[in-house]
């Protein structure tokens, strides 16, 4: 890991480099080095893509450490079950994938039911629809996966309506349970039951809705309602279209259903527009939600993924407990505050990662071997209390 900070001479500071420069202020400094002395033009150099992309549009004086890594040498990619930071779903390695597949395959009836619900974050929506109509199948029928997926695949267009329609019944429960039988929320979902009852399948137009009126309910509850939203395919052909794609035997089928979700790196600024390869510009993130988006700007990025920031913080949360317990080595400890910074400068402000310093994790990572229970999303939700008392007082 860079141990030192590297400062550069850039053009004028604007409200979003004072944001991603406050995201690195806490981090630790040792010999800060001049940007127009030869080893840093050297170091800078022969990143190459790192030049070009630091020095786009940066604070004045701008923090960054990491390292240079292949996307085969990030951490995740030698870890099982990591959270896709964009959807929220589990990950698969890709050379887990024939392995995974095979614990389906070798399934039948209630068994294969229970395993399909069990690991249903595995699959992205258009496949865990099918995967879902296949488990209710297979525990009301019995038989393999090849037999409940075809079974399933009998009126697939209004049993995936009543899917959806059920996960949002299942969502909205909830927020009446606070909020009262008439409020934004509901009123949003029961238009979509009614267009879902119709044969209208189509998510963006209800999450851009949605979004409008996150507001008026907590962010925990809004979060369940966002996760319900997101079962509801993008349209019903993308449904057909993963019912048609998985054929043959068990194997193959689960095989096909997985693959959406194989564990990627993302590079947060394109690699194509000069993104580096280095830990600060990765995030772990699934086949299905990174190669859709390519040069896409996290702007338009959002409107396909309004659920991006809550599962982004979810996934770093995850990462800084994998850290703290020596899941992951420490030359990490400083990825939390780095790509918090990434994120911040190319989302403008969008994505604000709430996330624990490199010293905060050190010194958790001792309580951790000395026996104590840590927590990381409980410190860094004490950390933002704290924040938001001492905002108060002054």
């Amino acid at each position: 890991m860079l141990e030192s900070v590297i400062f550069m001479a850039i053009a004028p500071v604007n409200s979003v480099n004072v944001v991603a420069a406050k995201a690195v202020e806490n981090k630790k400094v040792s010999t800060p080095i001049a940007a127009e002395k030869p080893e840093v033009q050297q170091h800078v150099a022969e990143k190459g893509a790192l030049k070009s992309y630091f020095l786009g549009g940066q604070a004045a004086t701008v923090a960054f450490g990491g390292f240079g890594v292949s996307t085969g040498g990030f951490i995740t990619k030698k870890m099982d079950d990591v959270p896709c930071c964009c959807c929220g779903g589990r990950m698969v390695r890709a050379n887990q994938m024939d392995n995974k597949a095979r614990e389906f395959a070798g399934l039948r009836g209630a068994d294969l039911a229970d395993k399909i619900e069990a690991d249903k974050d595995f699959f992205r929506t258009p496949q865990r629809v099918v995967m879902m109509l296949a488990a209710e199948e297979a525990r009301a029928h019995g038989g393999d996966l090849a037999r409940a997926k075809g079974m399933a695949g009998k009126g697939l267009k209004e049993k995936t309506q009543n899917y959806c329609i059920n996960s949002l019944k299942e969502a909205d429960t909830i927020v009446k349970a606070t909020y009262g039988e008439k409020n934004p929320v509901s009123n949003l979902i029961a238009n979509e039951i009614n267009n879902l009852q119709g044969g209208k399948i189509a998510r963006m137009p209800f999450t851009a809705k949605l979004e409008k009126v996150a507001d008026s309910i907590d962010p925990m509850t809004y979060d369940k309602v966002m996760d319900a939203a997101m079962n509801i395919p993008a349209s019903f052909e993308e449904v057909r279209k993963a019912f048609g794609q998985a054929n043959g035997g068990a194997q193959n089928i689960a095989r096909r259903m997985l693959e959406p979700s194989m564990q990627t790196i993302e590079h947060i600024h394109p690699k194509s527009l000069g993104g580096p390869n280095a830990t600060q510009n990765f995030i772990a993130e699934c086949k299905d939600c990174n190669n859709p988006r390519g040069n896409m700007s996290y702007a338009e990025w959002l409107k396909v993924h309004p659920e991006y920031p809550a599962k982004a913080q979810k996934h770093i949360e995850w990462f800084q407990q994998q850290v703290v317990d020596g899941k992951i080595d420490n030359r990490y400890d400083d990825y939390g505050i780095d790509v918090k910074a990434t994120l911040s400068k190319e989302s403008y402000g969008a994505i604000e990662l709430k996330v624990l310093n490199p010293e905060k994790i050190k010194e958790l990572r001792e309580a951790k071997k000395a026996g104590q229970e840590v927590n990381v999303s409980e410190e860094i939700a004490k950390q933002e209390a704290e924040a938001n008392k001492e905002e108060k007082v002054a």
